[in-house]
């Protein structure tokens, strides 16, 4: 009978012994997402492809601020961040796309998402995520809509910009012009002074000749690249409004009055500031880097010069894309992160303009008077075409007007070439 009960109380404390452990691993659950990594012991690290200027405010805000206080808020999750120039960030997630070298989640560039989503790399995040509707009504409509494609949304914006001009008041005051110009015949009237003036410096600083550079001057003068419908380029980018600005930016160049895209040309932010440049186009992260680094340089803004269509510039912004396909949850806390008010307001305090609608109502981004004139030029900003092979199109326009440019080949006929190309481009 002893042993009876012997063996009866052995089986009893090994039950005891297999619930006690099933109970503290369920604790460990209720307490813990098993989607942090940590309930397997296990920490789970993103990658983060970014093209914010290395040791620019916005990149020392995200990786000295930022991450840290993500990291802190979820234990298990890393968040590895690696600054890559646009451009080559482009190429690079393409060439991932191929051979499956991708980040778990993209700072991409709004006119990027059509491509990588056609591709099926972008992850659908409203059918995925039953809380992305929370999440996108506190973000601005018009930044929103950049991240869908059809009826689904595969990014979501983290900011939004446009461009306005920037004025060296003494220069232009030199040079006989009192204010800054508000059309564009003012413009290269102002140009032809300043180079009289100032030999060795130059009227206005252009970075380079892609679309997100020219779109403004063209679409001002009443001219597009594409057709309402995005099907062609025929009648608008080598239409007579088209021809007729680019003649005279070419021919403001050719006099000396325009510099800045080729290899070796001052930068033209900091060329702005040191006086190389009487004027520029830029965006809001231009006075974050002026505050930085050129504190004793007083900015001077204006909207930009207007044409037959009005002052019409480009929509920029970039939204959040998740290629991960193992930690999406991970991914997609850090998104969501990224686009709270509190996210958005320190990058906000560094010149990114918030998408998130309780930030751009919080008190510090209130404060920042020199958001003023970008929100202005915003109300009448378009965005390049939504159309999957925007980059190749932009790269026949780089290359066309390079040309344009760089020789005295008839402009066009350019234009025609580049038509054929792109509707080439569209047809595939």
């Amino acid at each position: 009978m002893t042993n009876k009960w012997s063996k009866l109380s052995l089986v009893l404390l090994t039950m005891l012994v297999v619930l006690s452990a099933c109970s503290s691993g369920n604790n460990k659950g209720n307490n813990q997402s098993s989607s942090t990594g940590e309930a397997s012991g296990k920490n789970v690290t993103l990658t983060f492809w970014h093209h914010y200027s290395t040791a620019s405010p916005e990149e020392k805000t995200l990786t000295q601020v930022l991450i840290p206080k993500f990291e802190a808020e979820n234990p298990g999750i890393k968040v590895k961040a690696v600054a890559i120039p646009w451009d080559e960030l482009h190429k690079k997630l393409q060439i991932g796309g191929s051979g499956g070298d991708l980040p778990d989640v993209a700072r991409l560039d709004i006119i990027w998402v059509p491509e990588f989503q056609k591709r099926d790399l972008l992850l659908s995040l409203d059918e995925k995520f039953t809380d992305f509707n929370d999440i996108a009504q506190g973000l601005l409509e018009g930044p929103l809509t950049t991240g869908k494609v059809g009826d689904h949304y595969y990014g979501v914006p983290l900011n939004t910009n446009t461009k306005v001009l920037f004025w060296n008041q003494d220069m232009l005051t030199q040079s006989g012009v009192d204010k800054a110009p508000e059309t564009t015949e003012e413009f290269f009237t102002a140009l032809g002074k300043i180079k009289t003036k100032y030999d060795k410096v130059w009227g206005f600083g252009e970075p380079a000749l892609q679309g997100w550079n020219l779109l403004p001057w063209i679409w001002s003068n009443g001219g597009d690249i594409l057709s309402p419908d995005n099907t062609t380029a025929e009648a608008y980018l080598n239409s007579p409004a088209t021809v007729d600005i680019i003649s005279k930016l070419r021919d403001a160049y050719k006099a000396g009055q325009i510099s800045g895209f080729k290899p070796g040309d001052v930068a033209v932010t900091e060329g702005h500031a040191s006086g190389s440049y009487a004027m520029m186009a830029e965006g809001p992260w231009a006075v974050a880097q002026f505050n930085s680094q050129f504190a004793d340089y007083k900015v001077q803004m204006a909207q930009f010069p207007k044409g037959s269509a009005g002052s019409i510039q480009v929509l920029g912004g970039e939204d959040l894309g998740i290629f991960s396909k193992d930690k999406q949850e991970e991914a997609w806390k850090f998104v969501k992160f990224m686009v709270s008010e509190a996210a958005q307001v320190e990058m906000g305090k560094v010149g990114q303009i918030p998408v998130n609608l309780a930030a751009m109502d919080n008190a510090e981004i209130k404060a920042i008077d020199y958001y003023g004139p970008f929100l202005e030029q915003l109300k009448t900003a378009k965005a390049r075409p939504s159309v999957d092979v925007w980059p190749q199109i932009d790269g026949v326009l780089s290359d066309t007007m390079s040309s344009i440019f760089m020789t005295d080949k008839d402009i066009k006929a350019e234009l025609d070439a580049a038509v054929s190309k792109i509707d080439g481009l569209l047809k595939q």
